[in-house]
């Protein structure tokens, strides 16, 4: 995924997270408090410099405008930004206001305490007015604009509804992350990405709401949209995806991409940084949430707030599939024990009919599908000098795009028995055209409990019949 080119301005509360590192080993003789002993604190840029980092992570320019205090913690947060080179800002410094500071205690990874320090009144009305100026001079240079509201003081009413205004006189994108309980600042917005209580609070205005959930956020969202004129409402569901409400558009839910949890701290902000990514890269907005799921599903098996680059994204899936002995070994140990693990193996040089539908016969009888793949050199020793037809690494990538294949491993020697007896499949299978007493593996398998199928082959299809007809028509 490209978005080099993409430019994104960033509007909203800026927050430095810190975290504390240390550990407790006691309980204090004073009260019955655990003693926290620090060892570091480390700073991260958090609130719409948490968007901001998620969206430079991606590969993207992104300038910031927020406000901050004449404080230490103003000062951090200023380094903290010179030293991300795609972010630029506009940082207005306000007198006796406190910047905003989250620091968590953490211990053995896990949070034991978060200490706010923080200022939530509004900012003062010169400094909406220098906001709103700057603003104006550089809105045209941005493809879309974010406001991310963590409801610190710095998006008043009148300040989020001028830029909205303004951004789409100029025919901008304007995505909201709210954090309001009355949406109506908000109102005009292109995209609003509550999540899911977030949607229930600003939802109080209105009765007669549905049972069920998914219904119920589609009747909602359909009702917030007319009352604040917000063309999209996309809301996030934490383990259970989001759903993207469109005006008279057909809703869409998405399941979660999420592997494992670990913490959602910043999931918002990283769902709103490549939505924007994404739109300002072309992409449908159904495309772009896809993207942005992705993404959230990559943040929080993190820890802390943290950001999502691009890369992370576009693995291909052959790069993940092909794997060493060692690594399926591992992966094969790692996934849960009522799956079912099945085994075949082969050269499958010009890849046919025949092959892609022994895998699908295959894979009605296995959770997992292992395919043990002849290398180059062993195919040389099976089939002769002459072959193979297509080099090892080509066959990989072309197998790897098939869904019913899980993982696949080259093996150098004659038959894959050693690979075998090393990852220990619950089946091996084989195509009927083989004998049972004829299978590699047959007597091995049993002694692990697990089973040889034998598989309905199609007559005929075969890479040497292939190659006959190619010379028969040259």
């Amino acid at each position: 995924m490209q978005f080099s080119k993409s430019k994104i301005l960033c509007i909203g509360d800026i927050i430095l997270d810190s975290y504390e590192f240390g550990a407790v080993n006691k309980i204090s003789p004073e009260a019955p408090i655990p003693v926290f002993k620090s060892v570091n604190e480390n700073y991260v840029l958090g609130g719409a410099g948490n968007v901001a980092r998620n969206i430079t992570s991606g590969g993207a320019k992104c300038h910031i405008l927020s406000v901050i205090g004449d404080d230490i913690n103003g000062k951090i947060i200023r380094e903290k930004i010179s030293e991300i080179s795609k972010l630029k800002s506009n940082l207005i410094t306000e007198k006796n206001r406190k910047t905003t500071k989250k620091k968590r205690f953490i211990s053995d990874n896990q949070q034991v305490l978060r200490v706010d320090e923080e200022v939530i009144d509004k900012i003062r009305s010169e400094t909406e007015k220098k906001l709103l100026f700057i603003f104006k001079k550089i809105v045209n240079k941005f493809d879309v604009i974010i406001l991310s509201d963590y409801n610190k003081g710095v998006l008043t009413d009148n300040l989020a509804q001028e830029i909205i205004k303004l951004s789409k006189k100029r025919k901008k994108i304007v995505i909201v992350d709210p954090k309001r309980s009355c949406f109506s600042l908000y109102r005009g917005a292109s995209i609003i990405t509550p999540n899911f209580n977030e949607l229930i609070d600003a939802s109080k205005i209105i009765s007669n709401q549905k049972k069920d959930e998914i219904e119920n956020i589609t009747f909602l969202s359909k009702e917030l949209s007319k009352r604040f004129s917000i063309d999209t409402i996309i809301t996030t569901r934490s383990s259970k995806g989001m759903q993207i409400y469109q005006k008279n558009k057909e809703v869409i839910n998405l399941k979660s991409e999420a592997v494992e949890v670990y913490d959602v701290s910043g999931a918002g902000d990283t769902v709103v940084a490549y939505l924007a990514l994404g739109l300002s890269a072309g992409n449908t907005l159904h495309q772009s949430a896809l993207i942005s799921n992705k993404a959230a599903g990559i943040a929080v098996g993190k820890f802390g707030t943290a950001s999502v680059s691009s890369s992370e994204l576009v693995k291909e899936d052959f790069f993940e599939k092909i794997v060493s002995d060692s690594k399926a070994k591992e992966i094969i140990h790692n996934l849960h024990e009522e799956k079912i693990i099945g085994f075949t193996n082969g050269c499958f040089d010009l890849i046919h009919y025949g092959h892609i539908k022994y895998f699908i016969d295959i894979k009605k009888h296995c959770d997992f599908l292992v395919l043990g793949l002849n290398s180059d050199k062993s195919i040389k020793l099976n089939k002769g000098r002459l072959r193979p037809i297509m080099k090892g690494s080509e066959r990989a990538k072309i197998l790897a795009c098939f869904p019913f294949i899980d993982l696949i491993i080259f093996f150098d020697e004659i038959t894959p028995l050693a690979l075998m007896k090393k990852l220990k499949p619950n089946i091996i299978f084989k195509g009927k055209d083989y004998l049972q007493e004829e299978v590699v593996g047959k007597e091995e398998i049993k002694k692990w409990g697990g089973k040889l199928i034998l598989i309905d082959y199609l007559t005929g299809l075969s890479t040497t019949n292939i190659l006959k007809r190619i010379r028969d028509v040259t």
